[in-house]
């Protein structure tokens, strides 16, 4: 199989269409996505004019993964998971969910309630008060993902596992490490050799290998600053998305430039 995958796409820019230019260009299975679908304040409603606008517009026909990002939180979160039941591309049957194939077991997490302080951070300079934040983030722990999760990855029969959020646990990015993740998720992962872990928030692209190979693709509409850190690879170009292909035999992946071409590969086997 042959994704692409990019996060934080909720904007109609210029970047945006040279993302769009580039999967009609390589033509992937599907869209892992990533997150901050809808700037700035998510959507309204499964009738909202953004889901035309910003979505169906850009990426008719397209096979969406999808997930929540902070952003999406700040309008009406549920409005995107029913949406699935309108549009068969938009895949989000719920805030955390899988798909396990022979070759790739897709684990989409929702990192907003896992990320206690980075969540409530990014609310509150956002407009959002603290006590509305934190009476949101009360009800969702309250469905014990990271239980979810662990059964999930135990449960998991595929070759290879991916796992992808919105919140980072690695980045160079404005935003940074999550510290949060690091410390929850990241051991889980570990535990259960979890070979990718893909996500957004910040603008760019990144990587950086801890036991799980970790990719930051945040490209899809907006360009943010980075941090010289030797921690991360040293890539060619500092705009571009992720990419992977999976097949029983191995597992390939990296990022590619806006004009496609390969920016860093990494081959799994």
């Amino acid at each position: 199989m042959f994704f692409l995958s990019f996060g934080d796409w909720g904007e109609n820019t210029p970047l945006k269409k040279m993302v769009l230019t580039l999967i009609y260009k390589l033509k992937p299975d599907a869209i892992l996505s990533l997150g901050d679908n809808f700037y700035e304040y998510g959507v309204s409603s499964t009738e909202d004019p953004l889901w035309e606008s910003h979505f169906k517009f850009y990426f008719f026909e397209m096979k969406f993964y999808a997930i929540l990002g902070n952003h999406d939180y700040l309008g009406n979160a549920d409005a995107q998971i029913k949406y699935s039941t309108i549009n068969p591309n938009w895949i989000m049957p719920n805030r955390y969910y899988d798909r396990m194939y022979d070759d790739v077991h897709l684990i989409a997490i929702d990192t907003y309630e896992m990320a206690y302080v980075e969540s409530i951070s990014n609310a509150v300079s956002m407009g959002q008060s603290a006590s509305d934040c934190f009476r949101q983030l009360d009800v969702l722990r309250r469905d014990n993902q990271l239980q979810w999760l662990e059964r999930a990855l135990k449960a998991s029969k595929s070759k290879w596992k991916i796992v992808f959020g919105h919140y980072p646990i690695y980045s160079n990015g404005v935003h940074g490490n999550t510290s949060e993740l690091t410390k929850s998720l990241l051991p889980l992962l570990k535990k259960y050799k979890v070979h990718l872990y893909l996500s957004g928030h910040d603008h760019n692209i990144c990587y950086r290998e801890d036991g799980v190979h970790c990719l930051v693709s945040g490209n899809g509409s907006r360009i943010s600053r980075i941090h010289s850190n030797t921690e991360f690879a040293s890539l060619k170009s500092s705009v571009g998305i992720a990419y992977i292909k999976t097949s029983i035999e191995k597992l390939e992946f990296g990022f590619y430039d806006m004009e496609g071409n390969t920016i860093l590969q990494k081959v799994l086997e």
